[in-house]
């Protein structure tokens, strides 16, 4: 059976409606590509491959300008300034990014209402292995399937007297959808993975070419590793049917009504 049949994975709907002026937030499916990772020797991040689809795991929305803000300490929501680059805009801006909470929190007010299908929530977290100094991103679960106004984005500023960018384009937040009943159908066991022989041979075969491939680098300085993964190769040379090197997300298009 195909692995895009919607018998066996439904459609899900995620609906973006404006509730009020968008002073330039975009919103786009996240790209596999990330600074950090294309200026690192021979782009070595690239190969991990959990690293690349964790970054296309969901819909980014993109910060609508450039600004600074420092946060002195207190827990006021005064303590913490926003600076804008745009000051012909810093009216509007000023509305939508804004210490609300106090603590150094600043809470990014985004425009639009997102409803889900029933039963999916969005995981609303920051962008990921997208590292940003002096700032930590609040994550939150919310059911869209029902709540009817938006959710904001919060970052926490880190250190005080300390000036934090967000400059326009970067990635305020992440948007993931997330089945509500998933983590209670779980069942989580401990087991000893030596009462499984098959699966057991198949851990140390794969320990030993590991550290093969390590202790080659060493001894010639090359950067060699391990693909089977990476092609989604199965213990015994099999290819994985279900295995997957990237997301195609859609893009969010106007809808109808």
């Amino acid at each position: 059976m195909a692995e895009n049949d919607t018998s066996v994975h439904p459609p899900v709907s995620m609906k973006a409606y404006q509730i009020g002026p968008n002073p330039g937030y975009e919103i786009e499916p996240s790209p596999a590509r990330r600074q950090w990772m294309d200026e690192f020797p021979e782009r070595q991040p690239y190969r991990c491959l959990p690293l690349n689809m964790a970054n296309q795991g969901g819909w980014l929305v993109r910060s609508p300008c450039t600004f600074s803000a420092k946060w002195n300490g207190k827990m006021e929501a005064s303590a913490l300034k926003i600076t804008f680059e745009d000051t012909d805009n810093e009216k509007a801006l000023s509305q939508t990014i804004l210490s609300h909470f106090g603590g150094g929190i600043i809470t990014f007010s985004l425009p639009w209402l997102i409803r889900t299908t029933e039963g999916y929530g969005i995981w609303v977290h920051g962008p990921p292995n997208w590292p940003m100094d002096n700032l930590q991103a609040f994550e939150g679960i919310v059911e869209t399937d029902w709540l009817s106004m938006p959710f904001t984005m919060n970052w926490k500023v880190m250190r005080r007297n300390s000036p934090i960018w967000f400059r326009k384009g970067d990635p305020v937040c992440m948007l993931t959808p997330y089945p509500m009943h998933l983590l209670e159908s779980v069942t989580p066991e401990m087991l000893d993975v030596r009462k499984n022989p098959e699966l057991h041979a198949q851990v140390v075969g794969a320990t030993k070419d590991r550290a093969a491939i390590i202790k080659h680098n060493i001894e010639t300085g090359s950067a060699d590793w391990e693909k089977k993964y990476m092609r989604g190769i199965g213990p015994d040379g099999t290819p994985v049917g279900t295995h997957k090197t990237n997301f195609k997300l859609e893009p969010f298009k106007p809808g109808k009504r």
